[in-house]
């Protein structure tokens, strides 16, 4: 690869990154340019493998919260510390689970597919290339994927990547047969309500519809499966999703049966007219619907043409306001006002009241940590500035923000540092002193320590 020693910094001075002149000079460029793309892939996995091998957890604290062992890679991986995805999240622009992922499937690549893992450090093979095959194989014990890994790992890189792809399935098959049986008969009792080719002996649905027909549709299925059997040997969460395919299936016979016995399908009226259907007597569906409006928008004139503000119906997605009528239809509403955050009055309380709880994660929808992506309503309510039994008044907007679980716990137990130094901005320092301003528009990275630059500028 051309000058692996390059100093970043001297990218602007290199001619060879000039405009091209010709095409030969274009395509020298080209070749210049994916090449240095290539060594930083690898150059950066490297680096992740690295940090999970250096990694120390102190295992001779015991103690609630402390940092535990993951294993975020499959059978044959090590575990590595679970904070370690914390500062490498940031580093990468990306949230703590995925960092997970990418340290996952790194392990993945170095301890499962070692012909693979050659071929990337080489430069035969991408990395987005290698990751796919390792997913492909994820379910496989150490012993099967070692013999896909000797069957394909050198021909990535060499044959067109779709080829490999093809000929993946089969050399999955082949490396255990067994569990290539017990996962067939696994997908065939696999059924719900999404619509595909058919794979496996088995189709899946999809569907897009007008959001208000689809959340009652959710709605109306999840009913029809609560009237139905459970099975108690089933999970949860699998057997409400067998339940609801069954109650997709006796909507859609009652709906066959009817259009063949010459029945009125349904008791339609013109779409055009939507005044003259007759509304529910009541609608059960829960969901909080919040709209943001101020006193010039003119989505406070419903009668307006002009009406264009938006509303967000809470883990479905927007609706244009116009079509809040059809929504709310024969619904009881419950109108919540949000209160301004900086009204509130502080508590002396540790637990968050209600009505603030709700402002502060308006104002912060998802964990304040760094480039984080929990839902606010899923995650703790952090005091930045740690609670102290006996002290007035600690528990007020400006000293709280929503934190994952694990985001958390590594606050509370490891070296993070967190201020708040206006109501709902976090600023965040790692172990290893990077530093990062999170707010509701997002995570921006500040600093590196001053080793990492010093190091930079060598």
């Amino acid at each position: 690869m051309d000058h692996p020693n390059r100093n970043p910094w001297e990218v602007a001075d290199d001619p060879s990154l000039t405009t091209p002149k010709t095409s030969a000079d274009a395509l020298r460029a080209l070749d210049h340019a994916h090449q240095q793309i290539v060594a930083g892939e690898v150059a950066e996995l490297i680096a992740i493998t690295s940090a999970a091998d250096l990694w120390e957890v102190d295992k001779t604290v015991v103690a609630e919260g402390m940092e535990r062992l993951l294993t975020p890679g499959h059978d044959g991986t090590p575990s590595v510390g679970e904070f370690l995805a914390l500062e490498i999240g940031p580093l990468l622009g990306i949230s703590a689970t995925s960092a997970l992922a990418r340290i996952g499937e790194a392990l993945d690549l170095r301890t499962r597919h070692p012909r693979l893992w050659d071929a990337v450090i080489c430069g035969k093979a991408r990395v987005w290339q290698a990751t796919r095959i390792c997913l492909e194989c994820a379910h496989l014990p150490l012993e099967a994927v070692l013999k896909v890994d000797h069957a394909i790992g050198g021909s990535v890189g060499m044959l067109p990547f779709s080829r490999v792809m093809s000929a993946l399935p089969g050399q999955i098959t082949a490396a255990d047969t067994d569990l290539a049986r017990r996962r067939a008969e696994a997908q065939r009792e696999s059924r719900h309500i999404r619509v595909s080719k058919i794979e496996n002996g088995s189709v899946g649905i999809w569907g897009i519809v007008n959001p208000v027909d689809g959340i009652r549709f959710d709605h109306v299925l999840t009913e029809v499966a609560k009237t139905l059997p459970t099975q108690s040997d089933t999970p949860p969460s699998n057997d409400l999703d067998r339940r609801r395919a069954a109650a997709f299936g006796i909507i859609a016979q009652d709906a066959f049966r009817k259009l063949h016995s010459e029945q009125p399908l349904l008791d339609l009226s013109p779409l055009d007219a939507p005044e003259l259907a007759t509304p529910p007597a009541s609608n059960p569906m829960l969901c909080t619907l919040v709209v943001h409006m101020s006193a010039d928008d003119p989505a406070v004139a419903p009668t307006s043409d002009a009406a264009t503000g938006v509303a967000r119906v809470e883990g479905w997605g927007p609706l244009l306001t116009q079509q809040l009528p059809e929504f709310l239809r024969g619904a009881k509403v419950s109108v919540r006002p949000i209160i301004d955050p900086a009204g509130i009055r502080p508590v002396d309380a540790y637990e968050t009241p209600a009505k603030m709880r709700f402002a502060i994660e308006q104002r912060n929808p998802v964990d304040v940590f760094p480039y984080g992506t929990a839902k606010a309503g899923r995650c703790d309510m952090d005091h930045t500035v740690p609670y102290q039994s006996g002290r007035p008044a600690q528990t007020h907007p400006g000293n709280l923000g929503p934190l994952s679980r694990r985001a958390h716990r590594a606050k509370t137990h490891s070296k993070w540092e967190l201020e708040q130094p206006r109501p709902g901005v976090f600023c965040w320092t790692s172990p290893h002193g990077y530093q990062y301003v999170v707010s509701a528009a997002g995570t921006t990275r500040i600093t590196a320590p001053e080793v990492a630059l010093s190091a930079v500028a060598v």
